[in-house]
């Protein structure tokens, strides 16, 4: 049973040197974070700000349709999505002018429309992609196994 509400969530951010960090959260393992190489960043193996955003977005999609799920039982073969973004200046600052998820999903035959009209279901309730101000173009495959 899921928690009451409101839920609170704390992330820990801590300096290491030039545009490193570290991120973490409880007993999660850290995150190394920096800058990506586009604004200078000086190790590409860090996860940027923009790549979190990005890893969240996809992520959230995917719990959301496992959480929606739980009641239909639509047996989940196989999801890979590819979660994507522009970064451009505007009359407002730097914004994300585009960002998309391509979801390809796979599902028992029978069941292929379902996991369709799920999916339409999980983006309505993504919470990262309603608390962005760039809408998010979703893309979905649903196959049969």
């Amino acid at each position: 049973m899921p928690a009451s509400f409101p839920h609170r969530y704390e992330v820990s951010l801590s300096w290491k040197d030039g545009d490193r960090s570290d991120i973490s959260a409880g007993s999660r393992p850290p995150i190394g974070g920096g800058s990506p190489p586009e604004f200078d960043g000086q190790d590409p193996t860090r996860w940027s700000p923009e790549h979190l955003i990005l890893a969240a977005l996809g992520q959230c999609l995917m719990l959301t349709w496992i959480s929606l799920n739980k009641r239909s039982a639509i047996p989940l073969k196989g999801w890979e999505s590819t979660t994507s973004s522009t970064l451009d200046k505007t009359r407002e600052g730097l914004v994300f002018t585009a960002l998309a998820i391509k979801v390809r999903l796979t599902t028992a035959a029978e069941r292929v429309d379902e996991a369709r009209r799920l999916l339409d279901t999980a983006k309505k309730y993504c919470i990262i992609a309603n608390a962005l101000k760039t809408p998010v173009a979703m893309e979905f495959e649903v196959r049969a196994a």
